[in-house]
């Protein structure tokens, strides 16, 4: 895949690479890998809000506790 950059992005890419110590190709990878494992999280519709908010509680640990605690 390739992806245009603006010079000045490449540049500030190029120096945080420096800064790093790591390689360009390395740091965009982890970068989008990142950002689609943001997307893939947020991304649902608006009708699956209830469903994936009662999923994810299921996970939280001592939720009991916790709600007694906010009343």
């Amino acid at each position: 895949m390739s992806i245009d950059l603006p010079s000045s992005v490449e540049e500030q890419l190029r120096r945080l690479a420096a800064q790093q110590g790591r390689d360009v190709a390395t740091l965009v990878q982890e970068a989008l890998r990142q950002y689609i494992e943001r997307a893939a999280i947020t991304d649902i519709e608006t009708d699956e809000v209830a469903e994936t908010q009662a999923a994810l509680v299921g996970e939280l640990p001592d939720i009991v506790e916790w709600k007694a605690n906010s009343v």
